[in-house]
């Protein structure tokens, strides 16, 4: 027999908005509670399956994934509760709210494997769809109508984070309503056209009551006798406080007191029990009393100065990378089960180091954004760990280890990368080549002349030649001439 899918309707917060803020869903089903808390744009999200009387099962991600499986590690409520209301803490501020319509979705139950489902109607004939697939991808799916168009079409696209498959499914949306207005038809106007908005100001939908605080699971602790002392242990069996062989009467009643709710102070009636307890301690090889301090927060923890200078950015990013390499393949040795805060401590170290690194002044556009984002990762990593070990629990260090160690490695790489970009951006500029000398020898060949082009020169005549005997012939007979018109003026000489 098939039964139907349970489904469970999504709160969001930032409905409004291009990426929403948190999704958030609670109810009873599936054989027991059910509570999910997701952050689209810090890629987290909390899943968390409660049957009464046992403890809480969580599924968790950093990586924006969906739960493609039924929540398997096995929490206690009450820090089941406590983790979902840090998903919900600290929200970003509101984002911009550019497309029409608002998101809704739910969170599906079919045979114990969830899925979530989410959709906003961006125009009359235009739906976004966002839906999870079976490895907790997602794929989002524009579907246009056939109504003011020749024909319905579909397309799809799929990415690894909700925030990613999102900004994904509006490239479609523009894509495929490009053939009518798409501007007018898919954004509010009052977010684009200022004279409008100053008429009509835009005002963002409130928030649903969260359904989540509906959620109280609460951790139940018990007294049990071990073979040379009385112990209190949660859900998980973890051990909470320990108590001589004669005082099952103190230890029966700090259970109880914890199980009401209440803060007991400790056997000697001082100050409340540390959160680390000796077994707890034992178990990852130190010797210390309750209260120590298992690893330092990030905070604590100091950051050397960003390199200023491109030889110093390659060299620490190299040195970055084999810091971790050496923790990862220490986290998979023996030494990653004894010696777990004193690599946890190490890798926090690490972390800073490589913040230091993604400072630098050099580094600079997507590389360094991506470089960000890894340390976030595992920063985040860093954190749930130093958290688990401080409320008395036992968390996979040795996977935490290399999450860390991979983030790490990715970020000063990304950052090498980033920073030789940014240093060509800022190189001067190379100056222009110089013609090189000629060599000496062998000597080069002589320059053929080239003739200019001159006015020609005006030839002068010639002289003619002279005859002696022809100009005396000349001259006498021109005297002659000369005596006969002389005579014939004046009758003679």
């Amino acid at each position: 027999m098939i039964t139907k899918p349970e489904k469970f309707r999504l709160t969001v917060v930032g409905a409004d908005e291009d990426v929403p803020r948190l999704l958030l869903t609670y109810g009873r089903g599936c054989g027991g509670e059910v509570a999910f808390a997701m952050r689209p744009r810090d890629n987290v999200a909390l899943h968390v399956h409660q049957v009464k009387k046992a403890p809480a099962k969580v599924w968790r991600t950093d990586l924006g994934l969906a739960p493609s499986h039924a929540p398997e590690l096995d929490v206690p409520p009450a820090d089941a509760v406590a983790e979902i209301k840090r998903v919900k803490a600290g929200l970003p501020p509101a984002g911009p709210a550019t497309l029409r319509g608002k998101w809704s979705g739910f969170l599906f139950c079919d045979d114990g494997t969830p899925s979530v489902r989410l959709e906003r109607k961006v125009a009359a004939y235009g739906t976004l769809k966002l839906a999870s697939k079976a490895d907790g991808r997602w794929t989002a799916t524009f579907d246009r109508a056939g109504k003011w168009f020749t024909a319905a079409k579909q397309e799809s696209a799929e990415r690894t984070s909700l925030a990613e498959a999102i900004q994904a499914g509006m490239g479609l949306v523009i894509g495929l309503v490009s053939e009518a207005c798409s501007f007018r038809d898919t954004r509010r106007r009052n977010t684009v056209d200022a004279e409008y908005a100053a008429q009509h100001p835009y005002t963002a939908p409130k928030d649903a009551k969260d359904p989540t605080d509906r959620y109280q699971g609460r951790s139940s602790f018990r007294a049990i006798e071990q073979a040379d002392a009385w112990v209190v242990v949660n859900d998980v069996g973890s051990v909470v406080a320990k108590f001589g062989t004669r005082e099952k009467g103190k230890a029966e009643k700090y259970a109880s007191a914890l199980t009401r709710g209440k803060s007991p102070t400790d056997p000697a009636g001082g100050s409340p029990v540390a959160s680390v307890t000796p077994d707890i301690a034992a178990g990852f090889g130190l010797t210390t009393m309750p209260g120590i301090v298992v690893a330092p927060a990030l905070s604590e923890i100091p950051s050397p100065e960003p390199p200023a200078c491109p030889t110093s950015v390659a060299r620490i990013a190299s040195a970055t990378e084999k810091e971790a390499a050496a923790l990862e393949e220490l986290s998979q040795s023996l030494w990653g089960s004894t010696e777990a805060p004193e690599l946890l401590a190490r890798a926090g170290k690490l972390l800073r180091h490589a913040e230091a690194l993604v400072k630098s002044p050099l580094c600079s556009g997507k590389e360094q954004k991506m470089a960000w984002e890894d340390l976030r990762r595992g920063a985040d990593a860093y954190a749930q760990a130093r958290d688990a070990i401080a409320r008395g629990e036992k968390p996979d260090i040795v996977t935490t280890l290399r999450r860390i160690a991979e983030r790490v490695s990715l970020a000063a790489t990304r950052a090498a990368k980033s920073c030789s970009a940014g240093q060509q951006k800022l190189a001067p500029r190379t100056p222009a080549a110089t013609v090189p000398m000629q060599p000496v020898w062998p000597p080069a060949a002589p320059a053929q002349h080239v003739p200019t082009t001159k006015a020609p020169k005006t030839r002068k005549a010639k002289a003619p030649e002279v005859d002696p005997a022809k100009d005396q012939a000349l001259v006498n007979a021109f005297a002659d001439a000369i005596k006969q018109a002389a005579q014939q003026m004046g009758g003679g000489a």
